[in-house]
């Protein structure tokens, strides 16, 4: 018995860990996408990339540790019935639901990894992510600003470069600023792009700034004057995927606009650790209906499964969104689905 157990805990591991690396490099392709505009006018190198990747890590690991594992079950137990072990293991005595027995545990053990990443790791990973491509981006900053060329890799910003002695001295400056509702066009005899804090600043030398107040055009003369730079990206502002469990409840508390979107953070934080067991229970009839289709029949419908399940997530927390239903309804509704699934199908077997 133990040797069969050890078998079958050896073969989990095995499908479940290329589960979750097939899920984790299809929502990478989304990521890649974002990263590239991002990085689009300054580049970035492979062992930053690399770096980026590991920090995204941990919240792509929120998703797909319950897909992969309700996969890698019915990828191992659907071989077992296959080469007809399932049925020597019935035959030898040992009953169907008991051949379960590895999943169960890997999944007690999935379930509290997934609960330490989702309320602790995540969110400090995700900051780090954040500051990352901010420290990037005030380091490469002077990479994207070639001489000659209308450079636009700054927000609502459009900056001219006539000579560039080194990666961080420029000389001949002209910004046409348009992030205010009065355009600004500053000129400058010399620059200098440094980091100060959070902020991508530019030092100028030496020049003027024009800007407009109704239909009056005022000229200001400066020896030095600092200017900010916003990089073009959106996801620099902390997120709420960002916020620790402490956080999120004090935010729910405090700030009752975003009270639904906190909510709806904080209740998806719960039901996808509780996933893991529901996928553990859901898997032995699945794999009793798909008899021996194989390894096919298991990952199509383990997809089908959980594609339907974030549907009705999405869904859920967009009526949530618009008051058509309270959070807890449009959170835990497609939760309580699945959980009614799996409690249904495994009381069956035992009949």
């Amino acid at each position: 018995m133990k040797v069969i157990y050890r078998a079958l805990t050896l073969e989990l591991i095995q499908n479940i860990g290329l589960s979750i690396a097939f899920l984790n490099a299809v929502l990478l392709i989304e990521k890649f996408f974002k990263l590239s505009k991002i990085f689009a006018s300054v580049g970035i190198d492979l062992p930053n990339l690399l770096l980026i990747i590991i920090f995204l890590q941990p919240q792509l690991l929120i998703f797909t540790l319950p897909m992969g594992l309700l996969l890698g079950v019915l990828l191992t137990y659907g071989r077992t019935q296959t080469d007809n072990e399932m049925t020597i293991f019935m035959v030898s005595g040992m009953p169907y639901k008991r051949a379960f027995k590895p999943a169960i545990y890997i999944g007690l053990t999935t379930f509290f990894f997934t609960t330490i990443i989702s309320f602790y790791v995540a969110p400090t990973a995700t900051s780090l992510v954040r500051e990352k491509i901010l420290t990037l981006l005030a380091e490469r900053a002077p990479l994207g600003l070639e001489e000659g060329v209308f450079n636009r890799g700054f927000k609502d910003i459009t900056i001219f470069v006539k000579e560039k002695p080194d990666s961080l001295h420029l000389k001949e400056i002209i910004i046409f600023d348009e992030r205010k509702y009065d355009i600004k066009i500053i000129i400058a005899k010399e620059g200098l792009i440094k980091k100060e804090r959070e902020n991508i600043n530019l030092s100028l030398h030496e020049g003027k700034a024009y800007f407009s107040k109704g239909l009056s055009l005022y000229e200001l003369s400066f020896k030095e004057y600092i200017f900010k730079l916003s990089p073009n990206i959106d996801p620099i502002a902390k997120k709420i995927n960002e916020f620790s469990l402490l956080e999120l409840i004090s935010k729910i508390q405090t700030e009752k606009a975003k009270v639904i979107d906190y909510k709806l953070e904080l209740y998806r934080r719960l039901t996808l650790p509780l996933l893991c067991i529901v996928c553990v229970f859901l898997a032995p009839p699945l794999c009793l209906i798909l008899g021996r289709t194989g390894r096919m029949g298991g990952i199509t419908v383990g997809l089908g499964i959980f594609a339907a399940y974030y549907i009705l997530m999405i869904y859920g927390a967009n009526l949530a969104k618009t008051g058509k239903v309270s959070v807890e309804m449009g959170t835990l509704i497609p939760f309580m689905v699945m959980v009614f699934l799996a409690i249904f199908m495994y009381t069956r077997i035992r009949k």
